[in-house]
């Protein structure tokens, strides 16, 4: 039962420890992290667009449009709340 007190004691003190600020930073990180990755898969899926014009296959070209846009309206919200988070620096 000491251990698990122990524990917990633990787990308080470095919750208490570690700051907002530290939290913030920390996600801010995670989202440009995100965001370079969509970026790469946005590179992809259009140069898979550029090879399914040259096919005339209009069911993929379609799913590669729609995968497209959602990649976008990814990225416009990553930005939009990396944009929330820097304000709390200010």
């Amino acid at each position: 039962m000491d251990n698990i007190n122990n524990y917990l004691n633990f787990i308080q003190q470095e919750i208490v420890a570690e700051e907002k600020t530290v939290k913030v930073a920390r996600l801010i990180v995670l989202l440009i992290k995100i965001e370079k990755e969509l970026y790469t898969v946005k590179n992809t899926l259009g140069k898979l667009k550029g090879n399914e014009e040259t096919d005339n296959s209009s069911n993929s070209k379609n799913t590669v449009d729609g995968k497209l846009a959602t990649v976008e309206m990814l990225l416009e919200k990553i930005r939009k709340a990396r944009l929330n988070l820097n304000y709390y620096f200010i």
